[in-house]
């Protein structure tokens, strides 16, 4: 079952205009996708890579499922969805690329083919938006640090823990709490500067000559 990329519960792929998975509003660049020839120097620079040992989840296995869906050989599916999405954004591989593939142009290109292309759950949506409107601000994910504190200092944690109820977390939520490192109060509350003193940055430029 399908649905629009903004309406229902379920996930999958919405009409497409282009030939295959993709619509034709700047598609990936055929001419940018043949510059990979597959070489694997990017396997080791990227940190998805070598997290999971994923083809798929590597520069070299996005831009081959690039293809087949701009080709129309194989469709836009949850898990191509997945692996794109899994990319970071780091661009590692672009450095460590000797064909010089612009893996940065590629994956941008993707991204918004994705959101037309593709129905996403109302819960991945929900995450989506409460990262994109979370982790860009510096004030809102400063408060956020505040309420994870509490929530660690007034034993929040340990007792839903005890009662079972982390359990029944969704699933990305249960990992995410599971990562939560253990937050000083005082720690949260302070505000890291945002550009160091001139004195500062001399010395650091200095050291660094010697």
């Amino acid at each position: 079952m399908t649905t629009t990329p903004h309406g229902g519960t379920p996930e999958g792929p919405v009409p497409s205009g282009g030939s295959g998975g993709f619509d034709d509003h700047r598609p990936p660049s055929p001419e940018l996708l043949s510059d990979c020839v597959h070489c694997g120097f990017c396997l080791p620079a990227c940190p998805t890579y070598t997290l999971t040992g994923e083809e798929m989840n590597s520069p070299r296995g996005r831009i081959y499922q690039m293809q087949l869906i701009s080709e129309g050989e194989a469709p836009l599916t949850a898990a191509a969805v997945g692996h794109f999405d899994n990319c970071l954004g780091c661009m590692a591989c672009v450095t460590a690329c000797p064909s010089g593939v612009q893996y940065d142009r590629l994956i941008e290109s993707v991204r918004p083919q994705i959101e037309r292309n593709w129905a996403r759950s109302r819960s991945d949506r929900a995450f989506r938006g409460l990262i994109f409107r979370l982790f860009p601000y510096p004030r809102r994910l400063r408060a956020a640090a505040v309420l994870g504190a509490l929530y660690q200092r007034l034993g929040l944690r340990a007792a839903l823990g005890r009662a079972g109820l982390l359990r029944r977390l969704p699933a990305r939520l249960r990992a995410l709490e599971a990562l939560m490192p253990d937050v000083p109060l005082r720690s949260a509350l302070r505000r890291t500067p945002e550009r160091s003193a001139a004195r500062t940055r001399v010395e650091t430029v200095e050291a660094g000559a010697e």
